[in-house]
Formats: structure tokens, C-alpha cells, sequence
């Protein structure tokens, strides 16, 4: 498989995980959800604008209006000229995220070979009840309000949910969002008291299986680049580099 280019991959990545506000900046996106995660609070920046110091200050305007910080979302499609400016403007540089992506089917393949988890693993087109308790449990940040604007997030891009054990209750979930032959993996979590028993591989594995009936080919992921556990485990899954980003958060004061 040969990997999309940075840009499309950008925006694949913006549909899997959908702001709730968005406004079109020339090339740019400017997308809030509350200040709940960097993706959905940021500018995708894998277009071109005419003039970036203007475009960097009517996005700094946008996100003021929010009471939101200015975060830019920078990837290999971004404008060098952009990196330059928001150095310029002491932004911060955080959250270097690699991109991976793999054939659907040798996930598949790769899961069978190995030992499957212990667990009943489900799937369904929408979570069950103890789905985003389990998530919010592990990633959560936040109380209440922010629980509602994930919950709003995903009820906003059609995806496949799978979790391991009770669906009251679950022990691990994952989510694959759809977009059209290509799906991305997101939300995988584990409790504590549940790790070690290969619940990640084995939702990945059944997401992947149960994709190819929906028409996706291929499947992308993010993960942290320091994470080097998550990144043994999806190597073995046959998932590839393919491209990356970070984020540049304005200076606060």
C-alpha cells in the first residue's frame, strides 16, 4: 500500500474525530468542541493562505471569542512559512504524534496468528451504556460538561465501537471512525486493573474485521511518538509510519 499523502491524511484524521464548531479560513480550518482535546480545538493547516500573519491573527481573534487558547495543529503538509511565523510568536510545541496506517486485511491476519484475549469482544454501530465511562475513566479530562462534548463528538462522525467484557461495564474500548475506504482507529483504553491481558490488539483486531463489511480497505491511526508500547503493539498489527504533526499552543499571558 502506498500511504496517502500528509494532507489527505490530515483531513481523514479530521473526520474521524469531528469538531463540534468549524469555519473555513482560505486554506485553513479553524475547529473548537469547548477546549475538550487538541484535535477538535485547533486549526488544520494543511492548506495554503495567502498571507499567514493575517491568517494566524484572525485565527488568534476566533479562538479569543471562545475563551479558547490559539492551538495550530502543524504536520509535513503545513507551510513552512506558518512554522516560521508561530516560532516567531514564542508558540509552544507539544504533542508529536505519529501517524500509522496499515492494509485492513493483514490486521486481520496479523490478529489471527496470534493468541486471542480471554474476554468476549463485541462490536456495534453505536457504544453501549458503559462504553465512554470506561474511556472517559482512562483519557478522560474534565468533569460532566466535557464528558457531554466527547459524547457529542462521536455521535458526529459515523464509526464501529467494539469493547471487551460487559457492556455495562467494560474492561476495554476502542472506536474505528468510517470514511469511506478508509477507517481510523481511535479511543483505545484499557482499565488498570484489565492490562496486560492483550484487550487492545484483540479490539483492534475485531474492528478491523468487522470494517471489511462496510467497504474499508485500509485503516489509520495516532499515536503519541514517545509511546513506545503502543507503537510495539501496532507494529505487530502491521500498521506503518506514514506521517506525523504536533501541536503549537500560543503563549498564555
Amino acid at each position: 500500500m502506498r500511504p496517502p499523502e500528509p494532507a489527505a491524511l490530515d483531513r481523514l484524521a479530521d473526520r474521524g474525530w469531528p469538531a463540534l464548531e468549524r469555519e473555513e479560513l482560505e486554506g485553513w480550518t479553524l475547529r473548537a468542541a469547548d477546549g475538550v482535546t487538541n484535535r477538535a480545538n485547533s486549526v488544520l493547516t494543511c492548506g495554503e493562505v495567502p498571507d499567514v500573519e493575517a491568517a494566524i491573527e484572525r485565527a488568534e481573534r476566533w479562538y479569543r471569542e471562545r475563551g479558547l487558547p490559539a492551538v495550530f495543529q502543524v504536520s509535513p503538509a503545513t507551510s513552512p512559512a506558518l512554522v516560521a511565523a508561530l516560532a516567531a510568536r514564542e508558540y509552544r510545541e507539544h504533542s508529536q504524534t505519529d501517524i500509522l496506517v496499515a492494509d485492513r486485511a493483514d490486521v486481520v491476519a496479523a490478529g489471527a496468528a496470534a493468541t486471542s484475549a480471554a474476554t468476549t469482544i463485541a462490536t456495534a454501530d453505536t457504544p453501549p451504556p458503559g462504553w465512554l465511562a470506561t474511556w472517559w475513566a482512562v483519557d478522560g479530562r474534565g468533569g460532566d460538561p466535557e464528558r457531554d462534548t466527547v459524547a457529542r463528538i462521536l455521535n458526529a462522525a459515523p464509526a464501529l465501537y467494539a469493547w471487551a467484557g460487559s457492556s455495562d461495564a467494560p474492561d476495554a474500548v476502542a472506536r474505528l471512525a468510517l470514511a469511506g475506504d478508509w477507517a481510523g482507529l481511535y479511543a483505545v483504553a484499557t482499565l488498570p486493573t484489565a492490562r496486560r491481558r492483550g484487550l487492545a490488539r484483540a479490539l483492534a483486531v475485531a474492528l478491523a474485521d468487522e470494517a471489511g463489511g462496510r467497504g474499508v480497505e485500509h485503516l489509520w491511526l495516532q499515536v503519541l511518538a514517545d509511546n513506545t508500547a503502543a507503537h510495539a503493539l501496532y507494529s505487530r498489527l502491521g500498521f506503518r509510519p506514514a506521517s506525523r504533526y504536533a501541536y503549537w499552543t500560543a503563549p498564555s499571558g
